[in-house]
């Protein structure tokens, strides 16, 4: 592990943009291919290239019955659920909404790891956190929408859920002990793939909606595997290995803000201020959970010196 260079934190951003523009690729793919096979089709892409890499530096899949049991969870609420959900979310919602609500997906994780692992409880901080972000998610919502159920609200909870989707997989990657990230994403990729894929094969007839669908959406769609799932997991795995994780997980500050130019640059999409003033909340909420008294006090003694 090192300290970042200017070279790190250029691919941390071009990470962020990258993660954010999937959102625009899925909003272009949705209104021709279902969403089921919009999430069997990038994973399908990305194992393909993920696998093809794995290859290429002799690596293989491991034997291990307890491995394999671990991934299929792992790849479930990693890929196949959230990866399905936004799809279908954004039939209903624009597309820099959707980075928005998944940008609380650090807010779920301290929610979750407090009350299911045993080294990462509450403090003052990650609570007030929690609030100022989770207000921001009501701001979205509206007060009033549980009491005035359209579309857009289902749409809205299901990102959220996706969302939750990601937190928890977190908490369930940390018990995979396969030390090569390449391989364990291969396996990820590969079980998400074959876990989705008969529902869209079932339910969404894709040999009639993919040779029926516009030159555009076909290339975002090759897109959405090769570039937000496959590269950009390559990049993931090289900033965590070079630098550290939590550099890393500075990216969910970045993702919902690329999301939400990418909507307005390519798609026209125009958010309402209080929607902006909700990524504003939610953001300063995942900043809030992240300090400590140790970092006031730091703060303190280098003020004095």
């Amino acid at each position: 592990m090192r300290n970042p260079t200017f070279k790190d934190t250029f691919i941390l951003i071009l990470l962020a943009a990258i993660w954010g523009s999937a959102f625009l690729a899925i909003k272009i793919t949705v209104h021709e291919v279902p969403p089921a096979t919009i999430a069997a089709s990038r994973l399908l892409i990305a194992t393909v290239i993920i696998y093809g890499y794995m290859r290429s530096r002799g690596l293989s899949l491991p034997r291990s019955k307890k491995f394999w049991i671990q991934i299929f969870f792992v790849s479930f609420f990693t890929m196949a659920a959230p990866f399905t959900l936004i799809s279908w979310a954004e039939q209903y919602i624009e597309s820099g909404l959707t980075a928005i609500l998944m940008a609380t997906g650090p807010l779920l994780a301290l929610v979750l790891s407090h009350f299911f692992s045993t080294d990462d409880r509450f403090t003052l901080f990650k609570l007030l956190g929690v609030i100022i972000g989770f207000s921001g998610v009501l701001l979205i919502l509206g007060f009033d929408s549980f009491s005035e159920f359209g579309d857009d609200v289902p749409a809205q909870l299901a990102t959220m859920v996706a969302a939750m989707c990601y937190a928890g997989s977190g908490l369930l990657v940390k018990r995979v002990r396969e030390k090569s990230n390449t391989i364990t994403t291969a396996s990820i990729l590969l079980v998400a793939t074959l876990q989705i894929l008969p529902f869209s094969l079932l339910l969404d007839a894709p040999w009639q909606s993919l040779p029926a669908s516009s030159l555009s959406t076909l290339a975002a769609l090759v897109y959405l595997g090769a570039i937000p799932t496959a590269l950009a997991f390559i990049l993931r795995f090289y900033l965590i290995r070079e630098v550290s994780y939590t550099f890393v997980s500075y990216v969910g500050y970045l993702v919902p803000v690329f999301g939400v130019i990418w909507g307005t640059v390519f798609l026209g999409e125009r958010l309402p201020a209080e929607t902006l003033l909700a990524l504003a909340m939610i953001l300063s909420g995942i900043a809030v959970s992240r300090l400590s008294l140790g970092w006031f006090l730091a703060l303190k003694n280098n003020y004095k010196k």
